[in-house]
């Protein structure tokens, strides 16, 4: 192992940013769990406003993405990374670099593994679901055959998001291994008991339930769905209802404006980005997701080492593994599904490709409310689900993973 060496030897985590959402935030956590192994550099094409906790030495190479301008323009800030990280890997003699999400994972295969006789070992990370995130068109296959035929290994953050990598891409299943993202299970249970903010303190007694939601506001999280949720549960009996969304991004203007039309701004929490989100979990009573897709949704995980129950769309990659794991990957909740470390329930329609659906009538909808207005009345289930928790939580521990990553880097 790693450890038992008299020098620490240098690995890398790349990404593009520090304030991502949990393809960026798996990287950070990456660094704290393999700083106690290796000497690590933390590289980030866009080192400004990192919002997660990390170990190791910053690199901050300035090379954001291209915002505006053509497809010359892009290839030429790809070519510079390129350039910047294969001379990290050279002078650093960086024993392996581990990438996350297709840019990273581009720059890190196309700068090279020997330099000067010092291998570095290339480690693709992809985070989401590929058939529905992209477009299964030639230019996305052969990047990911790319990726895929030239990685040392390429890795899939669930069962389903490997077999849908080797199906509709073409990646080699040979080149594909599945690892699961992980927590520290102890910084969780330390943080959960910090002292909350006074405004939210606030917020909370004056309601009664509370139902909580973590994630970036972009389309693919879809949170405008528990406004509405959230109008239908004050509507049928739950009148103490409110709503926490800890986040931020593209869509929060428009979350604020359904608030204020539906008349829900003063049951509705958005503090934004946080710095520590399981305080708030601790307080609240129920976890609900329900994206389009995710790649593997920790924050189940994590909800669950708070001893918060959840509620989770069945939705493309991901949540099955998590709250089912006795189940086969493929199988899909026709309406509500209890399971064994939380409630499924009938995904929504989502056309692929980053196409969106529209929810009018779709019985997704019915389905999810059902489920949290069953959750929020039975005192029985809820406590069922704090139960198991950390059960669910252990099987996603950095314990569990860490001894797979070392592999990797010192195969």
């Amino acid at each position: 192992m790693a450890s038992h060496k008299s020098q620490k030897e240098n690995i890398a985590v790349l990404v593009q940013n520090g304030y991502g959402g949990g393809a960026e935030r798996m990287a950070a956590n990456m660094t704290l769990a393999l700083s106690h192994y290796y000497n690590v550099y933390y590289v980030l094409f866009d080192g400004e406003g990192i919002i997660y906790e990390y170990a190791g030495k910053k690199v901050d190479l300035r090379i954001p993405p291209i915002k505006e301008g053509g497809a010359f323009k892009r290839a030429s800030n790809t070519i510079k990374r390129v350039a910047a990280v294969r001379k990290l890997k050279k002078e650093l003699k960086l024993k392996a670099v581990i990438s996350h999400l297709n840019g990273a994972d581009l720059v890190n295969v196309l700068s090279g593994k020997r330099f000067a006789g010092n291998r570095c070992r290339v480690i693709c990370v992809f985070h989401s679901m590929p058939s529905v995130d992209e477009p299964c068109n030639a230019v996305y296959k052969f990047l990911h055959r790319l990726i895929g035929s030239f990685a040392d290994r390429y890795i899939c953050v669930s069962k389903m998001a490997a077999c849908d990598m080797n199906e509709n891409f073409g990646v080699k299943k040979r080149d594909l291994s599945v690892i699961y993202n992980f927590s520290d299970l102890s910084r969780i249970e330390s943080l959960m008991k910090k002292q909350l903010p006074g405004d939210f303190e606030t917020f909370r007694r004056s309601h009664g339930k509370l139902i909580i939601n973590v994630g970036r506001m972009e389309k693919v999280k879809r949170q405008e769905r528990l406004v509405k949720l959230l109008l239908k549960l004050r509507d049928n009996g739950f009148e103490d209802a409110g709503l926490v969304i800890l986040g931020d991004g593209p869509l929060r203007t428009e979350l604020v404006s359904l608030a204020s039309q539906m008349h829900l701004s003063d049951h509705i929490f958005m503090p934004g980005n946080v710095s520590n989100p399981f305080m708030y979990m601790a307080a609240s009573d129920l976890f609900v997701l329900c994206s389009d897709y995710e790649g593997l949704p920790m924050v189940l995980t994590e909800a669950a080492a708070c001893g918060l129950p959840c509620v989770s769309c069945d939705m493309p990659s991901g949540a099955r593994e998590i709250l089912a794991p006795d189940t086969d990957i493929h199988e899909h909740a026709e309406d509500v599904e209890y399971a064994k470390y939380g409630v499924l329930t009938r995904a929504f329609r989502y056309e692929g490709g980053g196409r969106h659906s529209e929810d009018n009538g779709d019985p997704a909808g019915s389905s999810l409310y059902k489920a949290c207005e069953d959750m929020l009345a039975d005192k029985t289930k809820t406590e069922r689900y704090i139960k198991t928790g950390m059960e669910c939580a252990e099987r996603f521990s950095e314990k569990k993973a860490i001894g797979r990553w070392i592999k990797l880097i010192e195969n």
